[in-house]
């Protein structure tokens, strides 16, 4: 029995010690690329910019941790084929379940939608602003899902590892502006969400087009705040209700129960699906088994 509790942390331990390396890289790279070019483009550009340096810094990390040193394939990485409808189809879903969060704001708390028509600066700010959710979408979908989500389940199975990443998920968003314990939840709930996307057949292009189509569906259709942020789109404002628990108030919807709501029923859709957890890796335990004599566990991938 001790050799299997063992073998068990072991497993843990160097699953674990992968993710970090992947996260150090990571942040290490994007960091030092803000540090080498910074401000390029302007304020305007700021989501830009920020998504392409985390996009650059985690993707090296994906190439460098997850296929030259763990030899994992572009398919086990979340990578599936076909690669452009996917993405489109979790456009589509992200973008209905942002567009039912804000229906339930104004129906449930008297949150408004106004149409301005100003069409003049729609595109100077359009832009910018959708090439920036594209990569910041893609980035988070790279640091949070893809490798560790893949390593982590490998080594201690997919529902540990998904509340592991969706807990750092939902802290890694605590300190943005007006956030809350509420909204932090939320968070933590879009990222499980997001890996039953990722652990479907539409894998990582499932969960970078809903990840990108949630928040342009906020922020680009409704002008609403998107996790504490706000960004001022013309055509289109939105004013949140009188209960911040209801529709998250300045933190936008991801901070009230009408998100809670849309994202639940946007996992149990992607629950339901017959390509659901198709594409879970193939070395899941949730316990160590005894290995017989003289195998030291080598049924079990650990490195």
């Amino acid at each position: 029995m001790a050799r299997v509790s063992f073998a068990g942390v072991k497993r843990v331990a160097i699953a674990v010690g992968w993710a970090v390396l992947f996260i150090a890289i990571g942040v290490g790279i994007t960091i030092g690329i803000s540090e080498l070019v910074p401000g390029w483009g302007g304020q305007e550009w700021f989501v830009a910019r920020t998504g392409v340096y985390e996009v650059i810094g985690f993707g090296f990390s994906t190439w460098l941790v997850g296929r030259v040193l763990k030899k994992y394939s572009w398919t086990e990485l979340g990578w599936n084929r076909p690669a452009v409808t996917p993405w489109l189809k979790g456009l589509a879903l992200g973008a209905v379940m942002a567009a039912a969060a804000i229906g339930l704001a104004v129906v449930l708390d008297g949150a408004r939608v106004h149409f301005t028509g100003d069409w003049s600066l729609w595109p100077r700010v359009a832009l910018p602003l959708s090439i920036g959710l594209i990569c910041a979408a893609l980035g988070e979908e790279f640091g949070f899902r893809g490798f560790p989500l893949r390593r982590l389940s490998d080594g201690f199975g997919v529902v540990p590892a998904m509340l592991l990443l969706a807990i750092l998920f939902g802290l890694g968003h605590a300190k943005n502006p007006s956030a809350t314990v509420f909204s932090s939840i939320n968070v933590a709930l879009a990222a499980v969400w997001l890996s039953f996307a990722f652990f479907s057949a539409g894998g990582m292009q499932l969960a970078w087009g809903a990840h990108f189509g949630w928040n342009a569906g906020l922020a680009i259709l409704f002008d609403a705040p998107v996790s504490g942020y706000t960004f001022h789109v013309p055509v289109v404002e939105y004013t949140p209700g009188t209960h911040p628990w209801v529709d998250g108030g300045a933190f936008g919807p991801e901070g009230g129960v009408v998100s809670t709501v849309a994202l639940l029923a946007g996992a149990v859709w992607l629950l339901t699906r017959p390509s659901a957890f198709s594409g879970q890796p193939a070395a899941l335990s949730d316990s160590v088994s005894p290995s017989p004599e003289g195998s030291g566990g080598q049924g079990v991938r650990t490195a």
